[in-house]
């Protein structure tokens, strides 16, 4: 995830990785940032799962979606959220 994050430059300011997806606050440079930084997250991670225990497909449930936090509230809420 850091590696993705300096390459794509994505800003990340919490996370939490559930058994079956991940959660990201993140801040973008530009507006492909976030969804080039999940692709190779998913491209490196995902693999690196599947060979070491020796299993196919998907590792996360559903697709990548994003969410813009679009006030000081629910930047608090999705912080706390992440947190828990």
């Amino acid at each position: 995830m850091k590696k993705a994050s300096e390459k794509y430059k994505v800003l990340i300011h919490a996370f939490v990785l559930m058994t079956n997806h991940v959660h990201l606050l993140t801040t973008p440079n530009n507006e492909t940032g976030n969804s080039r930084m999940m692709q190779a997250i998913g491209r490196s991670y995902v693999g690196y799962i599947n060979h070491t225990y020796s299993r196919t497909g998907t590792l996360w449930e559903g697709r990548y979606k994003s969410t813009l936090v679009d006030s000081e509230d629910y930047l608090l809420t999705v912080h706390r959220y992440n947190e828990n």
